[in-house]
């Protein structure tokens, strides 16, 4: 399965804190867990209708990893950067694109830039 990282543009570490705000205080992310056997400092489950993806901070605490490029994970990802006050670069595993998500207004335009990116 592929999956999104975002990261900060300029290689700051993304504050739990911040994930925890998010992840307690938007609707769609449930199942928040701590230090997981896995090393990651918090993760949480985001839910859109029937679709789902799993949202973690890596160890370092430097890349969010999103699992899938579904809508939901778009969409998680959208809100992320909505909320965090960094500017977040986002791949996906492939690195078929390589976006920084400031540049779009909605997510409507983020799919287009990422389909664009995909059919070069």
């Amino acid at each position: 399965m592929h999956s999104l990282l975002l990261f900060d543009e300029i290689d700051r570490e993304i504050p739990v804190i911040a994930l925890q705000r998010i992840f307690q205080s938007v609707a769609g992310f449930q199942d928040v867990r701590y230090d997981t056997p896995l090393a990651t400092p918090i993760e949480a489950r985001y839910i859109e209708g029937e679709d789902f993806t799993t949202v973690d901070l890596n160890e370092k605490r430097k890349t969010i990893s999103i699992r899938g490029t579904s809508g939901a994970a778009l969409s998680a990802a959208w809100i992320l950067h909505s909320h965090l006050e960094l500017s977040l670069r986002m791949v996906d595993t492939d690195y078929s694109f390589d976006l920084i998500l400031s540049r779009f207004s909605n997510i409507e335009e983020l799919e287009a830039a990422i389909d664009e990116a995909r059919s070069k």
